[in-house]
């Protein structure tokens, strides 16, 4: 399965954008970089699939269920999916089991870089503004 910008593509220029201002409203992407990131996220999407549907086939099923998606991203690509543990997928109970999700707590030397980041931001934005009107 070929993926291309002709046929449908999983993550759209305009979610890429919605989500860049989500993490910055002050930043956006060149065309260029959208496009590749667009590109990786297909590819992405396709390798996973295509990997998932062969477990799926090694244990003579034709359906693609979640503990193949769970099996490759977490032995490939290092990737856990929330709301699923391995362990009950592997003993055979039901994938619906839940797994709680742990936000990583913050450190108070964290919280402290952050601030200190969002100052630099705004002298940086401030400077630029003051240039913009020179």
């Amino acid at each position: 399965m070929n993926i291309n910008s002709n046929d449908r593509t999983v993550l759209k220029k305009s979610k890429l954008q919605e989500i860049t201002q989500q993490i910055d409203p002050r930043h956006s992407l060149d065309p260029e970089v959208e496009e590749i990131l667009l590109e990786i996220a297909d590819d992405f999407i396709e390798s996973v699939t295509t990997f998932a549907c062969s477990l799926a086939k090694h244990r003579g099923s034709d359906t693609l269920e979640v503990k193949d998606l769970q099996l490759h991203l977490e032995k490939n690509w290092n990737v856990k999916i929330p709301g699923f543990t391995q362990s009950s997928l592997q003993n055979g109970a039901s994938s619906e089991e839940v797994r709680a999700f742990k936000r990583p707590t913050q450190t108070e030397a964290h919280k402290q870089r952050l601030v200190w980041v969002k100052k630099a931001q705004d002298q940086l934005q401030k400077q630029k503004q003051k240039q913009e009107k020179k």
